[in-house]
């Protein structure tokens, strides 16, 4: 409870009720930790207040957001001396947003190396801790952003290649979320279509004229 305030009275009730008073909330709402049971002394004398501590209970959102910030927290302060962490929930899928003033090519590393091994790494030690899945997505500097305008990019210009020679094409291995992007930004496209192929991290997306054999680029 590092972010409990501490309270203090006659009884244990009536330092709750301090503690809910001060939050807003109900006992139901809170969490509590007894410091202090207190005491009534001996005929009056020598009694001490019941002291307690409190904080309100975080609702499941809560819980995940923080659990994602310490996460990513406890990974870049090996890379660099401060930042800020903002998340933001999508539906099952969180943004994290890292700000580290002139630090964000060292967090990207070589063609986001970094950056990726930092996600791949803060999504196994969250689907440890968290059962339902949840997917997070790392981003500074806007490089994210930038990455999916760039696959988005490569995928219309994959498209045009197909439709052109008459022969599938494909991405480069890409992550399941990126893999989207390619299959989302040509769903429109009435003359490609596209299928993922290869297994595990080797995965990517073929690319081909519709009426075009699967055999041809090794697909099912």
């Amino acid at each position: 409870m590092s972010s409990a305030q501490r309270f203090e009275g006659k009884s244990y009730d009536a330092a709750v009720e301090k503690a809910c008073s001060f939050y807003g909330r109900d006992k139901d709402d809170l969490e509590v930790s007894v410091i202090d049971s207190g005491s009534s002394g001996i005929f009056g004398l020598g009694g001490r207040d019941c002291v307690i501590e409190a904080n309100p209970k975080l609702n499941k959102q809560e819980e995940l957001e923080n659990l994602i910030r310490s996460t990513v927290q406890d990974m870049v302060n090996f890379l660099v001396d401060s930042c800020e962490i903002s998340v933001e929930m999508n539906g099952s899928r969180a943004v994290v947003g890292i700000d580290t003033e002139d630090n964000h090519g060292l967090l990207i590393g070589r063609e986001g190396q970094t950056i990726s091994s930092l996600e791949y790494l803060v999504n196994r030690i969250v689907s440890k801790h968290w059962q339902e899945k949840v997917y997070v997505q790392l981003d500074t500097g806007g490089y994210k952003t930038q990455q999916e305008e760039q696959i988005k990019k490569t995928a219309q210009e994959l498209a045009g290649k197909a439709k052109s020679s008459g022969k599938p094409m494909s991405t480069k291995p890409l992550s399941s979320y990126h893999r989207r992007l390619v299959h989302v930004a040509l769903q429109e496209d009435e003359e490609v279509q596209t299928h993922s192929k290869g297994e595990g991290p080797k995965k990517r997306v073929s690319i081909k004229p519709k009426g075009a054999s699967r055999k041809q680029d090794g697909g099912e």
